[in-house]
């Protein structure tokens, strides 16, 4: 009889459940440090431009994926840049819009990296 489970994670599933917890973890903090940029337009839009040219990258991959991922990003560097402009109560919107979606890109690192060390565990 084989020692082979059926349930045993393939190595593709635990390098993309590690990356995709990296990648959150990586937004995650960056939207937290786009916070420090609000109200300050130089600082915003320095920071719009960097996120913008990462989404134009992921729009231009093949996988349809990857291009939702990439307009999202592109979102993302727009409402960083709508931060930074001091119109009566949009810095406090974009201000709390950003410190939603951080969290929810902490959690969602935090998640998956609970998943890949479930999986890792099955390995062994």
């Amino acid at each position: 009889m084989s020692d082979f489970k059926s349930d045993f994670p393939s190595t593709e599933t635990l390098t993309r459940l590690r990356n995709t917890a990296i990648w959150y973890f990586v937004g995650g903090i960056v939207l937290v440090a786009c916070r420090f940029a609000v109200g300050k337009i130089h600082l915003a839009a320095g920071a719009s431009v960097v996120i913008c040219a990462v989404g134009v990258g992921w729009l231009m991959a093949n996988n349809p994926l990857n291009k939702k991922t990439g307009a999202v990003i592109i979102g993302i560097g727009i409402l960083v840049l709508l931060s930074g402009i001091k119109i009566s109560i949009l810095p406090v919107v974009t201000a709390l819009i950003l410190s939603v979606i951080s969290i929810g890109f902490l959690v969602m690192g935090v998640k998956n990296l609970i998943l890949y060390f479930v999986a890792q565990s099955k390995r062994y």
